[in-house]
């Protein structure tokens, strides 16, 4: 089993059939899938019950997996194999045990903070990142034991190195860019992701728009950042998270971003859905970004690693632990 798959490490679609469709239009074979953002312990059971009720409705077109062999065996059965995630740890509370049980549910990719500071730690937009909490401790320590890959893409820098350091197993940047290339506060510094990387993890860069320095930045820029960071931490621990906001109503991004709490005070401040690039307007458009890799001077074999390989690799590693 170590023929090419094309994985996206994170999406973040209101899912529905045509957005399976689309999303395998782009010749995608694995997606982490992201079903928890704000929600308490009973709105994140929720979603996972819907997602199932999605995928049993339209098994001839997706899966639910949590390994990859059972990623190679969707590919061969011709479905989009979904790994579940969240991109927050609030839905988990205070007992590690939760580490387990979501794990026992699906989920194989946990985030340790979304937008705001939780009882783990700092997001990345604090002013202040006090780093890992006792209870952000002992909560890696359960995600670890659970096999559940812990990502640090809206993590601040200090939390997140103390992760990197605090885990036992690597972990990833699922959906980030460095920020010598996009100075946002949701993109890393070289030493974090240097850190993750001499740790056996990974950054998968993201195509966002807001991350990526809007929809003007080209094909070429872009694939040159990737070709950059390969040079910079092996091209290993380098994938593809396009953070594809598929579906989603045009005035979801304000809850999707602030949830409850930083609402906007009238509709003129709900935020619009960014443009993306012409040369990649959500995972339709793999084809085009392969093109990208191989034109900056990907090999066909360090292509197939960015474009999916690298991914298997940490999945293999982690959730098998």
């Amino acid at each position: 089993m170590n023929r090419s798959l094309v994985v996206d490490g994170l999406e973040i679609n209101n899912w529905t059939r045509p957005v399976i469709d689309e999303v395998r239009s782009g010749g995608v074979d694995v997606v982490h899938a992201t079903v928890g953002v704000w929600e308490d312990l009973a709105g994140a059971m929720t979603r996972i019950g819907a997602f199932r009720h999605l995928v049993r409705n339209n098994a001839d077109a997706i899966r639910i997996v949590r390994s990859v062999e059972e990623m190679y065996t969707a590919a061969d059965d011709g479905v989009l194999a979904v790994v579940l995630g969240f991109q927050n740890a609030s839905m988990l509370g205070d007992d590690p045990e939760m580490a387990g049980i979501f794990a026992d549910v699906g989920i194989r990719v946990v985030q340790l903070t979304y937008n705001i500071a939780n009882h783990l730690g700092s997001s990345c937009y604090e002013p202040v990142d006090a780093g890992l909490t006792r209870a952000g401790h002992r909560m890696v320590a359960a995600l670890n034991d659970a096999g559940v890959l812990i990502d640090i893409s809206h993590v601040g820098n200090v939390t997140g190195r103390h992760a990197v350091d605090a885990s036992a197993h690597p972990i990833a940047i699922t959906h980030g860019n460095p920020a010598s290339f996009c100075d946002k506060a949701r993109n890393k510094p070289d030493d974090l992701i240097h850190a993750v990387a001499a740790r056996g993890g990974m950054i998968g860069c993201t195509l966002y728009p807001l991350f990526i320095g809007g929809s003007e930045i080209t094909r070429r820029q872009y694939c040159e950042m990737l070709a950059d960071l390969a040079e910079a931490v092996g091209v290993a621990h380098v994938g593809i998270g396009s953070d594809a906001v598929l579906g989603w109503a045009p005035d979801a991004l304000g809850w999707m971003r602030s949830g409850r709490w930083d609402r906007p005070v009238d509709s003129s401040e709900i935020p619009d859905f960014p443009p993306w690039p012409d040369w990649f307007d959500g995972p339709k458009d793999f084809p085009s970004l392969a093109e990208g890799l191989t034109e900056v001077g990907f090999s066909d074999a360090d292509r197939a690693a960015v474009l999916g390989g690298n991914w298997l690799r940490l999945y293999r590693e982690v959730f098998g632990a």
